[in-house]
């Protein structure tokens, strides 16, 4: 029953185990499936082991005192009738239909599900057809990160533990390509501006050093030109500057703007393309926290290469250099604050960083409860619930007001604390700089000059320190950004699907199985088929699956098990959209757009005409009372 080994399914049972067994009559080497649980019948954990031979279902386990044997459960297979899955509470348990009953043959918690779901399956074609194929194909799970083997919340999700972080700055930049022409000059400028701005403390050199203290008196005429001159070219400097940085900053602000546009038009867009599957495991609060606001910290990162972490990591090497050629010795006073700022801004960076996805959390969550608040504020008024909502919202604000508060606590004691270090940087140059003015070593000119070069070197890298904090709000929000357009849809059409321009309604359901959960199927092996033209009523408790097989049928969800034909072919291999237009559906929870309410009835039909609208509205009843407003049909409409 087997043609290549599975690790999952084909476990080997330990020598100590196997021995006991033989001695009970029981060759594990014979078995077609191998396997262990980790919780016994009573709930406590325990390794118990589930063999499946040509003739019987067999469970062990180590000796207990109640029991001198090994074997648990020992079934043959023709007393076996049924064989299903029930999930209970951080578990569940393979259960076998049994003289009428079913019985519990094994318990696992949630951790093994997958694996014996797969087994219950196994088992039932072992039941019902004597024989079963069990191989490395079963081995593909694939609710499991197939680098670091990490379970993932759901097929196709995102592996949070091997996102790389580092390729996230990279994926930004090619955000950039299709505006590299503007993104070249913006850095061109901002290094003609760091340039620039080492001019003014130079000209202040030249006007202590060689006008207002000359080593020889100049004549009154000439000190005043020079005077005239130096404050004309710092004025022309500083005008310069400031032309520069409103340049560099409309650039920023377009390039910066339109890659977040685009961003959101692609989470937007990739959105719309995901199944409904997705929508069930996400709330819209939370979605529209990542569409609106995620996205915004792409402008952000535009404005850190011209105004950041960029522009201020080129100033400090600008300003460093321009030190050391004016006194290398003040130069390596100004330096040693700095290895001390690096090691404390790693250090913040570890902190920080874990707390802002607590921060992330706690808006996604309040967006969602004022959402769902919100829109159903009439239920909330109609059962006199304001208070328990009022405390719902306290909550949820509060769990943000705690998550800001644990960050900007750290943020708080950091920034003072990196303050202390540049100042006693300064009181060193200060020190040693005047000492040498007074031993004739250092001109009072080269002394000011120093002095404006040292506070704009600690300016910026002061402000670099304040990188690891922009730089955890950009990581969180960026990978929370990229996980929606990671996401595979789990409905994707075939390359070779069929068009189906005039479908005649031949619908057939062969074995189909599926559940909105991975361990709860709803609909189990169901059969049936509808000719085209008949009516057909399909009456049920709730949750039985009604609306469940128009999902299926729609292909809102791929079916588990089984298929659906439609005219003969698999609405798997059929055209999305000619798919989509055959089937119509009226939704248990109907929704308006904001519009007027003829673009509403002819949303899925822009094309059709004027008479048609009022042919279907007046078939619907609704005819009478659209034309008692107003505007009628153009009577504007839509969700509050």
């Amino acid at each position: 029953m087997s043609n290549t080994k599975s690790v999952l399914l084909n476990r080997n049972v330990p020598d100590e185990l196997a021995n006991l067994l033989k001695k009970e009559g029981v060759d594990p080497a014979r078995a077609w499936l191998s396997t262990e649980t980790d919780l016994n019948l009573s709930g406590a954990y325990e390794t118990v082991w589930i063999l499946a031979f040509e003739d019987r279902l067999v469970t062990a386990g180590p000796t207990r005192p109640d029991s001198p044997g090994v074997i648990r459960i020992d079934v043959k297979r023709q007393d076996i009738k049924k064989v299903r899955t029930r999930q209970g509470v951080g578990g569940g348990f393979i259960e076998a239909l049994i003289d009428g009953v079913f019985v519990e043959v094994l318990a696992y918690s949630n951790a093994r599900a997958d694996t014996f779901h797969k087994v219950s399956k196994k088992l039932r074609d072992w039941v019902n057809h004597g024989k079963t194929v069990v191989g490395q194909a079963d081995d593909y799970n694939p609710r499991k990160c197939p680098k670091c083997g990490m379970t993932l919340q759901f097929k196709g999700d995102v592996c949070r533990r091997c996102v790389d972080r580092g390729a996230v700055f990279f994926r930004v930049l090619k955000l950039m390509k299709p505006y590299r022409s503007k993104a070249a000059i913006m850095m061109s400028l901002v290094l003609v501006n760091v340039g620039i701005a080492l001019i003014p403390a130079l000209l202040v050199r030249m006007l202590i050093n060689d006008v207002l203290i000359p080593p020889e008196a100049l004549p009154s005429h000439v000190a005043t030109v020079w005077l005239l001159g130096l404050v004309g070219a710092l004025l022309g400097a500083r005008l310069i500057e400031a032309a520069m940085g409103m340049i560099i900053g409309r650039l920023a602000s377009f390039v910066g703007t339109q890659i977040t546009f685009d961003m959101r038009e692609r989470v937007f867009n990739h959105l719309t393309r995901l199944g409904i599957d997705y929508y069930d495991r996400y709330n819209v609060g939370q979605l529209m926290s990542r569409v609106a606001g995620d996205t915004e910290q792409f402008k952000g990162f535009v404005h850190q290469m011209t105004t950041g972490f960029l522009a201020q990591l080129i100033r400090v090497i600008a300003v460093g250099a321009t030190m050391f050629t004016l006194s290398w010795k003040l130069a390596l006073f100004t330096m040693m604050p700095a290895p001390l700022v690096m090691l404390a801004a790693v250090f913040f960076w570890k902190r920080i960083y874990p707390r802002y996805y607590r921060v992330w959390d706690a808006n996604s969550k309040l967006h969602s409860a004022l959402n769902t608040i919100l829109s159903g504020i009439r239920v909330v008024k109609a059962f006199g619930q304001e208070p328990r909502e009022q405390g719902r919202f306290s909550r949820s604000s509060g769990y943000v007001r705690d998550s800001f508060r644990g960050v900007e606590y750290t943020v708080s004691m950091f920034n003072p604390s990196i303050g202390l270090l540049f100042q006693l940087g300064g009181l060193l140059v200060w020190f040693f700089g005047g000492q040498q003015v007074l031993d004739g070593k250092l001109r009072l000119g080269d002394l000011q000059a120093f002095l404006i070069y040292l506070w704009m070197f600690y300016e910026p890298l002061g402000n670099l320190t304040q990188l690891t904090n922009w730089l955890t709000q950009f990581l969180t929000a960026s990978q929370r950004t990229f996980e929606i357009l990671d996401t595979p849809s789990q409905i994707v059409q075939a390359d070779s699907a069929k068009a189906m321009p005039d479908p005649r309604g031949h619908i057939v359901f062969e074995n189909v199985s599926f559940g909105y959960h991975r361990h709860d199927p709803i609909i189990k092996n169901v059969s049936f088929e509808i000719q085209p033209g008949e009516r057909i009523g399909i009456v049920g408790k709730s949750g039985s699956g009604k609306t469940t097989m128009i999902n299926l049928l729609a292909r809102f969800y791929d079916v588990d098990e089984g298929r659906i034909l439609l005219d003969g072919q698999d609405i798997r291999d059929i055209n999305l959209d000619d798919l989509r237009k055959a089937v119509g559906i009226v939704l248990q929870e109907p929704f308006l757009f904001r519009g007027t309410i003829y673009n509403n009835i002819t949303y899925g039909r822009r094309d059709t005409t004027a008479e048609r609208v009022l042919e279907v509205s007046k078939a619907a009843n609704a005819h009478h009372f659209i034309i008692r407003h107003p505007l009628g049909y153009d009577t504007y409409i839509g969700e509050r």
